[in-house]
């Protein structure tokens, strides 16, 4: 079975046989031009009166920072968002304050085509476009621009992330494939997390949150400057007791310290230093879970120098270093009685464990991250500008759970890319951009990711946007490496062969998996209102995807209990998604500062995986992929600001039936709708202090309904936090 016929007309085809969604999406955002139109002379009435009767209102703050018109994610060069050559969402402090989000993954519920779920109370993940399971794998995450990818499980560990919203002061979401930018950890899109730096409003605050499943958060900052610089401060120590029913608990502390200096005005420094620990307890929750306690222990160094050059260059520097240790029990004689069989004798569970030293979940390990990397940027003239850079990469790990040894297994990546922006033919922007990587995790050799974008400017503020991309995704090293054999225990006859099963064998040959996508988008800013529409239709085919699948042991005798199959990592996945979606975010400066932030998307998919066959002979077992993306997903936030600091919030989330790659089990995970609410009054004191107190609830309506796995209900919660800024 192949998609090898699937070619880029489908794109047209699809956009013919299926007018109604595009021509719906295209209406909104021409609906939304003419609201904003007619409502122009309405609101430049208000802002008279206003400006009138309030002289502060004439020098506010937001006719200055209304928007932030330059953003750099998509190519490391800053550009308007309508001369990008991708799709970009950004998540500044106004929606993170109006949100309920209680956790960063929450807060990418507000982006489209992304997937936000807790796999537990206290375990999260973050998919784009769905297709995914615990771990999603195709997107990068950065803070900062340091990776916070985790090559031991493919994926990002919110849970020992040390940073919560606050420490947050704004969010950019490529959507969609941004490898020549940022390489393959990027496949399917990327997210930097910009932090608040000491160069912020100097001050001090503490916050704390209580509330359902007995929260009990408390969280410090403080933000000031010294001889050499600026510098900030945060720490916290969060906690919770999970659901009643899976006693899914946790505790966090983190510890974050930046400062950036100055010592001229050429030269900046950055430094950022962060430490966490903790505990989650982990496992499938499902009807009969068996949870482990997981313990932590983080730690990262991310050093970065800028220095403006003569003749509009600049260059930069960065090196970034990040360690886990991940902890879990071993098994005790309890633990293997439980997991193998009740009737194991005391003496045969102790021989079991002598022959099979692992911990009670495979989801632990030691690993270490080494990133170097230089840039430098050059504007040749106001039309012509690019950015060349190159970096190394060393990645280390070692789990006997996972790579079946104690001994480090080390991958290592080399990138050299380049970006280059014209706009100097009429009102075309064209950009085009590359990333050469190699790698040396399982077949992965050296691969090409190119885009070609050309964006057509209708107006100062508005643009069409269309590219084309092929971008590698480099097998990790756990999807290179990963290996699970359990050795024969003593009392089994001495004549049995050494290996009592093989549960997983690795795969050197893997390759990595291949994206080529084209993107049409639509992007118009009002930058007088704060106000954005932002419409995007893609086309995404992937093929030679990885996925694990059972293999047939040629000679079952060779192991000691006689199974037939074992599992590996195969490229034997191919799908397509075609779509669109669309955001639209209205914040005009007017009375109550009202905001409306509205995200759609559409996907749909086809394709397969093959899951591999058992025994000799037996034919594959192909699995279809149409239901293992949501088809539909939506969100809505809106806000204002009442007299005396009273704000008050609203939030909506919406998600079709899914049946995730794992986790929903046979039957698909039924639609949700979902209301929060957030209510927050601020009192300001002479002294120049502020109290401010935050009263929220999720699933206000209390309908629960499954995130992830089925049995994984999310019922109404409710939370109130206090801050006291000084």
């Amino acid at each position: 079975m192949s998609l090898s016929k699937t070619h880029w007309s489908d794109f047209y085809r699809f956009s013919v046989q299926r007018p109604l969604p595009i021509q719906l999406s295209l209406f909104i955002a021409l609906l939304s031009s003419t609201c904003l139109s007619q409502a122009q002379q309405a609101i430049t009435a208000v802002d008279e009166y206003l400006a009138y009767n309030d002289e502060d209102y004439a020098i506010s703050e937001l006719n200055y920072l209304a928007d932030i018109p330059l953003i750099s994610a998509a190519t490391r060069l800053p550009q308007q968002r309508h001369e990008s050559p991708a799709a970009i969402t950004v998540i500044d402090r106004a929606v993170i304050d109006a949100s309920s989000a209680l956790t960063i993954p929450d807060l990418f519920r507000l982006v489209p085509g992304m997937m936000a779920y807790n796999t537990s109370a206290n375990t999260s993940a973050v998919a784009y476009h769905g297709m995914s399971d615990k771990f999603p794998s195709q997107m990068e995450v950065m803070v900062d621009g340091r990776s916070i990818y985790v090559p031991l499980l493919s994926t990002v560990i919110w849970d020992t992330l040390g940073l919560t919203v606050d420490d947050v002061d704004r969010i950019e979401v490529v959507r969609g494939s941004n490898s020549a930018t940022h390489g393959s950890n990027a496949f399917i899109g990327a997210i930097n997390i910009i932090t608040r730096s000491g160069l912020s409003k100097p001050g001090s605050s503490i916050k704390y949150t209580l509330g359902s499943l007995n929260t009990q958060n408390f969280e410090a900052r403080h933000k000031g400057s010294y001889s050499l610089g600026n510098f900030a401060l945060s720490a916290g120590n969060l906690s919770n007791d999970g659901t009643s029913k899976f006693k899914d608990d946790a505790t966090r502390k983190y510890l974050n310290f930046n400062t950036v200096i100055t010592p001229n005005l050429q030269d900046t420094l950055t430094f950022n230093l962060g430490v966490s620990e903790g505990y989650t307890n982990i496992g499938d929750i499902d009807s009969t879970p068996d949870l482990t306690q997981r313990t932590y222990h983080t730690n990262s160094q991310h050093i970065k120098w800028q220095r403006i050059l003569q003749d509009e260059a600049e260059v930069e520097i960065q090196y970034s270093h990040n360690y886990y240790n991940l902890e879990a029990p071993l098994f005790d004689v309890a633990a293997v009685q439980r997991s193998l069989s009740p009737s194991l004798t005391s003496a045969q569970a102790e021989a079991f464990i002598a022959a099979n030293p692992v911990r009670q979940t495979s989801e632990v390990g030691d690993i270490e991250q080494h990133d170097i990397e230089m840039t430098w940027r050059k504007q040749i003239s106001p039309v012509n500008q690019f950015v060349i850079g190159g970096g190394y990469k060393f990645d280390q790990a070692r789990s006997l759970e996972l790579l079946d040894t104690t001994d480090w297994i080390s991958e290592e990546r080399t990138r050299i890319f380049s970006n280059w922006e014209y706009s100097g033919i009429n009102d075309w922007v064209f950009n085009a951009g590359a990333m050469v990587e190699q790698a040396t995790a399982g077949n992965s050799k050296t691969r090409i990711s190119p885009r070609l974008a050309a964006n057509y400017q209708l107006t100062d503020t508005s643009g069409l946007r269309s590219s084309v991309s092929q971008a590698y995704r480099m097998p990790s090293l756990l999807e290179a490496n990963m290996q699970n054999i359990i050795r024969t225990p003593s009392f089994l006859p001495s004549s049995s062969p050494s290996i009592y099963t093989i549960e997983t064998l690795a795969n050197p040959d893997i390759e990595p998996e291949r994206l080529r996508s084209l993107d049409v988008g639509y992007f118009k800013n009002w930058p007088e209102y704060n106000s954005q529409v932002d419409l995007r239709i893609f086309y995404e085919r992937i093929d030679n995807g990885i996925a694990t699948a059972f293999q047939p042991i040629a000679n079952p005798a060779s192991t000691a209990s006689g199974d037939t199959r074992y599992r590996t990592e195969t490229n034997g996945a191919e799908w397509n998604n075609r779509g669109f979606e669309t955001q639209i975010r209205y914040q005009p400066n007017v009375e109550f500062n009202p905001l409306i932030l509205f995200n759609y998307s559409y996907i749909h998919v086809r394709g397969f995986r093959n899951k591999g066959h058992s025994n000799v002979g037996d034919a594959d077992e192909i699995d279809r992929l149409e239901n293992r993306t949501p088809m539909h997903t939506a969100s809505l936030l809106a806000s204002v600001t009442l007299p005396e600091n009273l704000q008050f919030s609203i939030s909506h989330f919406y998600m079709s039936e899914v049946k995730w790659l794992e986790g929903s089990g046979n039957v698909p995970n039924r639609q949700y709708n979902r209301t929060d609410i957030k209510i927050s009054k601020g009192f300001k004191y002479q002294s120049g202090s502020e109290l401010k107190v935050n009263f929220l609830v999720h699933n206000l309506l209390d309908d629960p309904y499954p995130e992830f796995y089925a049995d994984n209900l999310f019922d109404r919660r409710a939370y109130m936090q206090m801050e006291l800024s000084f």
